[in-house]
């Protein structure tokens, strides 16, 4: 579980590295990457206080890690959002407010992830000054996640294939998590003196279908009406030819 957690903790901080790299401002990246130097810093107090005993109990706990899959899934809906405002901003169509205001939520995943990688160093490097550190991640988190962004603007101009490696990363970090839950060593994944919840089952076959049914019934008329109209326009050209 500790090495399925460090590695969800680099997606996170390359994460954030590409959507830092997305974000309009000129200044941003450098302006977020000193806001996780900063919190690396200022966490060191109560990182310290934390012992390894404590970290394993935790994650043995279940409720932690579903807890944990619950932050992590409205992340990546988050940064689905982040994507969809993105593309609809490249290609040129309207916007609404909603899918604008989600352009500017940044990766606060990072900061527990920085937090985890903190206290992961602690616990490696036994003996070593915790001040040093604290400002050797700090460091690298500014570098990383301030100055990967500047490098991957770079290296990648293209802002469409740089949303595309978010997604790709975001999804990576969201099975992992489910993963995680779904093969914990407390988690039981069948029970056979458990019964079937037949009503609960029921009212969601029921909502699936209700959502499905209106959404037929509004998009549908959209799309046949589209198609529709592709093929007036196709037909055109063709009885035109047809005719000279």
């Amino acid at each position: 579980m500790e090495s399925v957690l460090l590695i969800m903790t680099m997606l996170c901080l390359v994460s954030g590295m590409l959507k830092n790299s997305l974000a309009s401002g000129k200044y941003y990246p450098l302006a977020f990457g000193l806001a996780c130097a900063l919190f690396v810093l200022f966490a060191g107090r109560y990182a310290v206080q934390i012992n390894k005993l404590s970290v394993a109990k935790a994650l043995e706990d279940l409720k932690v890690v579903q807890d944990v899959n619950i932050a992590v899934t409205l992340h990546f809906l988050a940064a689905l959002g982040f994507a969809a405002s993105k593309f609809q901003k490249i290609f040129g169509l309207k916007r609404t407010w909603f899918i604008k205001a989600l352009e500017y939520v940044p990766a606060l995943l990072v900061f527990p992830a920085l937090f985890y990688l903190y206290l992961s160093l602690l616990f490696s490097f036994v003996g070593v000054s915790f001040g040093l550190i604290g400002g050797v991640l700090a460091l690298a988190a500014l570098l990383l996640v301030g100055g990967g962004a500047y490098l991957l603007r770079l290296a990648v101009p293209e802002e469409e294939l740089r949303v595309e490696l978010l997604l790709i990363v975001e999804l990576l970090l969201f099975v992992l998590m489910v993963c995680s839950t779904i093969f914990h060593p407390s988690a039981i994944l069948f029970s056979p003196e458990t019964s079937v919840d037949w009503k609960s089952l029921l009212f969601t076959l029921a909502v699936v279908a209700v959502l499905f049914l209106l959404g037929y019934w509004q998009l549908w008329p959209r799309i046949r009406h589209r198609f529709s109209k592709k093929k007036r326009s196709g037909d055109i050209p063709a009885s035109s030819a047809s005719s000279n």
